[in-house]
């Protein structure tokens, strides 16, 4: 039945229900004593509950407002809710001052004409206001969404594997997968439960079950089947539309096959905080259709700009994309050179590149790993433009001495703030100390958007220019494909930001996390004599961990280290090969090992662990102890 029938049914129901309800009151079914207080009771008052409250609990339980949830935007549906209270509460008014005077004796019969009346006017504006929100001709069939932190998860097989299967599950709360029901074959465990869990069967009604259940995904735990049953029964869950994963067959197990559908990681390197909130955040951008350079960016932009205690910001679709502009922003051009660090994510250089300038690396401070402010000086010729100290791993750069040194010399200071959002210098959030910063919101940072960037400053022309920038050219008045200037297509759509507003929101629940995660590293690190970790400068009045980075000392092979503790299933990732040493630049610029000691001893030296802001202490307990089990055995 089409969106329009089932309108006309709820509305026949409700008219019939008026008849019914009016005759019971007429031949006084509900009310029969005779006093003034009964007697309003039963002419007046019943009928006004019922205008207010029925027709709205009618379209609830026969799914209209479900229906228009997922056909209309969020602002018609609000619309539609209004106008249907508001009507009722106008019937309720009309029935006390205008029906009841004129005709008391036919009351149900009044009350019949002015139902259908209503009815008719109510028909008449859900055409309007659905064809208003009809922005394309095909009826949207919107998804069912689960507004809720947690994936439900069916295990197929409720043996020994699938039992494993939903304590792993249990226990690991934040994969966000929550076992609910396992689906078997045999007839001893149909119809009882298994780890807690109710156990549906046979497995030919797998696709029943996903649906009565409510099943987001389904985990195949039959080690022993038969690649044939497999194939049916990832069929089977194609058919419902719900992602599909296997346990490793027998041969797998044994050592038997090279490949293996699950990771060999018992944890994660990273991973984003994700709750029902960012996926109703994209349901509702979704659901509006308007999906870039809206109301999500704006608010998202304000939230970034309080953040950093920038008087601007501008969203843009990554990290690189914000250092760009900022290079185009600053007049940095052909012949130009501009002083970055070497111990960086390549972008921190590779933005200056873009505009055809010469990046100038200058060495870092071995306890810090930032730029080190004593060696800039040196650095600069009569071609420097500007400077771009890097908050490497979340960790504030010295930004006092730099700032002086760009004020003598007339230079631009970009913060490459992708690191470090929320970390502060001397009591200063980073990001609009100098010029302009750049933070970023991949999934690896403290909060993310799953891609995306916001460029932050207290200069209003600055702002404009990178909004002209960012949206090809552009400027604010100008009219549509009109472009003042060069620009680029580095804008950020909708959905992106609105995951990053929600990310925002708690962002200073996520820091704190990181540093509960980070102390707890901190304590359990110091029974390991061969590692440092991260030394914080008494000017880091704050620290935003992005990652957490130890330090081998002389003699520990850290390549060596990271092999092993893959190979015990503890990912790591080695930060970072300097960018000099980065095959691009060796080959343009001559680079070689020896140019910047101090990096390449880092680049050498250090690795980054497991790190997340909900990570558990067991599981910090878990990567310490291997590491130092590692490290014993690399050291004998």
């Amino acid at each position: 039945m089409s969106g329009y029938g089932f309108m006309i049914l709820a509305d026949a129901i409700l008219t019939l229900v008026s008849i019914v309800f009016g005759m019971m009151l007429r031949l006084e079914i509900i009310y029969s004593e005779y006093s003034l207080f009964g007697y309003f009771l039963r002419e007046i008052w019943p009928f006004m509950i019922f205008a207010v409250f029925l027709r709205p609990t009618v379209f609830y339980f026969t799914g209209i407002y479900k229906l228009l949830w997922r056909y209309a935007s969020w602002r018609d549906y609000i619309r539609l809710a209004e106008s249907i209270l508001l009507g009722s509460i106008i019937l309720s008014l009309a029935t006390l001052l205008i029906i009841y005077p004129l005709w008391m004796y036919s009351f149900p019969r009044s009350l019949l004409i002015l139902e259908g009346m209503f009815s008719a006017f109510l028909l008449g504006g859900w055409r309007v206001i659905l064809k208003f929100s009809e922005r394309y001709p095909a009826d949207f069939k919107w998804d069912k969404t689960v507004f809720s932190e947690f994936r439900r998860v069916l295990i197929v097989g409720a043996g020994s594997a699938g039992a494993q299967m939903a304590r792993e599950l249990w226990d690991n709360p934040q994969l966000n997968l929550r076992p609910v029901a396992m689906v078997d074959d045999d007839p001893r465990k149909i119809g009882r439960k298994t780890q807690g869990l109710q156990v549906f069967g046979p497995i030919i009604k797998l696709p029943e079950v996903i649906q009565a259940q409510g099943i987001d995904e389904v985990i195949i735990a039959i080690p022993s089947a038969a690649e044939q049953t497999i194939q049916n029964l990832r069929h089977m869950c194609q058919l419902a539309q719900v992602s599909c994963s296997v346990v490793p067959p027998l041969s797998d197990i044994l050592g038997n096959s090279a490949d293996s559908s699950f990771s060999k990681f018992r944890l994660p390197m990273s991973m984003p905080q994700i709750t029902g909130e960012e996926i109703h955040a994209v349901v509702r951008v979704m659901q509006s259709r308007n999906l870039s350079i809206g109301a999500q960016t704006i608010a998202f932009e304000k939230s970034a700009a309080e953040v950093a205690g920038a008087d601007y910001a501008v969203a843009v679709a990554n990290g690189t994309a914000g250092l760009h502009l900022c290079m185009v922003a600053a007049g940095v051009g052909p012949d130009d050179e501009v002083i970055t660090t070497p111990f960086s994510f390549v972008a921190s250089a590779n933005c200056i590149l873009y505009e055809r300038a010469t990046p100038v690396f200058v060495d870092i401070d071995p306890e810090t790993l930032n730029i080190d402010p004593r060696k800039i000086e040196s650095a600069i010729t009569p071609r420097t433009r500007a400077i771009i100290p890097v908050h490497v791993f979340g960790q504030p750069a010295d930004m006092d001495p730099i700032l002086e040194i760009a004020q003598r010399h007339n230079l631009v200071v970009i913060e490459d703030a992708c690191e470090a959002i929320g970390a502060e210098y001397k009591g200063r959030r980073v990001g609009a100390l100098g010029k302009a910063g750049a933070f970023a919101f991949y999934p690896n940072k403290q909060a993310t958007a799953g891609e995306g960037a916001v460029l932050v400053t207290n200069d209003e022309e600055w702002a404009n220019l990178f909004r002209s920038l960012r949206n090809q050219g552009r400027d604010q008045f100008d009219e549509w494909l009109t472009h003042s200037r060069l620009g680029y297509n580095y804008r950020l759509s909708e959905l992106n930001a609105a995951v990053g507003m929600v990310q925002l929101k708690r962002i200073e629940d996520l820091l704190r996390k990181r540093e509960s995660v980070a102390n707890e590293y901190l304590k359990r690190l110091r029974k390991i004599e061969e590692v440092s970790p991260l030394r914080l400068a008494f000017t880091t009045t704050r620290m935003s961990w992005f990652v957490y980075t130890v330090r081998f000392s002389e003699g520990i092979n850290r390549n060596l280290v990271m092999t092993l503790l893959a190979e015990r299933g503890i990912p790591s990732r080695p930060y970072f090969t300097p960018i000099h040493l980065q095959p691009f630049y060796r080959k343009r610029y001559g680079y070689k090992p020896g140019d910047f000691p101090e990096s390449e001893k880092a680049g050498n030296s250090i690795l980054a662990l497991p790190f997340y802001a909900d990570m558990k202490p067991e599981e910090v307990t878990l990567v310490c102890d291997t590491l130092k089990e590692v490290v014993g055995e690399v050291k004998s």
